[in-house]
């Protein structure tokens, strides 16, 4: 090459703008620097999928470690496992809790970017180590943040990471969808003031009956679709077990299970990833027909149902938070359509799509005269 070519590039280089760093603030409020967007993330959250592949057509490749890759729903793993087969290769690094992380093995996978899914005081001496060592930190929620509005709540966590790996348009598309979602049923419920008592038995299974407490976003999702957990009126931490007499006492109105594919090999509710609804049909029966269950007025007329636990806990919320919705005020909500929610999801966001049951019901137990 000669000198007159070297200098002609070496000019337009000068010339081209330099790339922008990128600034963000994240739940916590601490404002963090990336030089360019995030390539390479290790995360504390496998669940962090789902937001990755909301916004990303290659959500897999993006991911340099990750913990508890078990956390994912079985039959979602296989159908990413499909489309992306190097899903088995994503190495697992660092841990759920701050106190089983160590910043050593989350640096060995050379990332450029940690992401937490929930702030904990704990976390901020790894984050410290990680940014020393020139990996960015963020935190897609904190104590503060889960005050919010759910459908805040999850806006702004998939606009955060967004802002992160560069797919700002597409985070925000699907923001603005989920405050859509969740303005109509607020809508809906104007003016309604009967609150339905529900019970939610969350991993439901042989033993009756884990609950969601009053800090705890399922119970807010219910409180916010119409509804009233009775867990949550003897449980202000994070979950509790109810006990057999407390349930039948309360005799609620409505009972709501959540379940997960590994639970049907347990004798729970089995729903997710790859279930049919038959199967999910069978296991609320069986589920409902034992620990008393059977005894309460929602079960005998048909007013029990089972929601995916997965999706509860997920950037998927909102399909959960219509069908409590559903469930709660039937009438109110005659144009809400789950079914009809992760059918749009599908087309229009996720990399992979959702395909099994997520939520389903059970007909009235006939009566005996």
């Amino acid at each position: 090459m000669g000198v007159l070519a070297m200098a002609v590039i070496a000019a337009l280089s000068w010339m081209e703008p330099a790339r922008a760093e990128i600034l963000l603030k994240d739940a916590v409020g601490r404002e963090v620097r990336l030089a360019s967007p995030a390539r390479r993330i290790v995360t504390n959250e496998s669940l962090l999928l789902y937001y990755l592949a909301l916004i990303d057509p290659d959500p897999v490749a993006r991911i340099a470690g990750w913990a508890r890759p078990q956390r994912i729903d079985g039959g979602v793993y296989r159908a990413f496992r499909e489309k992306f087969p190097g899903i088995d290769a994503i190495p697992e690094v660092g841990s759920v809790v701050p106190s089983n992380a160590l910043a050593e093995a989350i640096l060995g996978v050379r990332p450029d970017l940690f992401v937490v899914s929930l702030w904990q005081p704990e976390w901020e001496e790894i984050a410290g180590q990680l940014e020393r060592a020139g990996v960015s930190v963020i935190f897609l929620d904190s104590p503060q943040t889960t005050k919010r509005d759910p459908a805040e709540a999850t806006a702004f966590s998939i606009e955060l990471l967004g802002q992160a790996i560069g797919r700002e348009d597409q985070a925000r598309e699907f923001a603005a969808f989920v405050r859509a979602k969740y303005r109509q049923v607020a809508e809906h419920l104007a003016g309604i003031g009967e609150r339905p008592k529900v019970l939610i038995d969350v991993h439901a299974g042989t033993l009756c009956c884990y609950t969601p407490g009053s800090d705890n976003r399922i119970s807010h999702y219910l409180e916010l679709a119409g509804g009233h957990s009775i867990g949550a009126d003897v449980a202000s931490g994070y979950d509790s077990q109810l006990s057999p007499e407390f349930v039948v006492g309360a005799d609620p109105d409505i009972y709501i299970g959540t379940g997960s594919p590994h639970l049907g090999a347990q004798s729970g509710l089995a729903l997710g990833g790859g279930i049919d609804e038959e199967t999910a049909r069978r296991s609320l029966e069986a589920v409902t027909s034992r620990n008393l269950l059977e005894n309460l007025s929602a079960v005998r007329e048909g007013r029990a149902f089972a929601v995916s636990h997965q999706l509860a806990i997920s950037a998927l919320n909102l399909i959960v938070f219509e069908c409590f919705a559903k469930w709660t005020h039937p009438e109110a909500m005659a144009d809400v359509d789950p079914e009809r929610t992760i059918a749009e999801i599908n087309r229009r966001f996720l990399a992979v799509p959702l395909e099994g049951t997520f939520c389903v019901g059970i007909e009235p137990t006939p009566h005996t005269p």
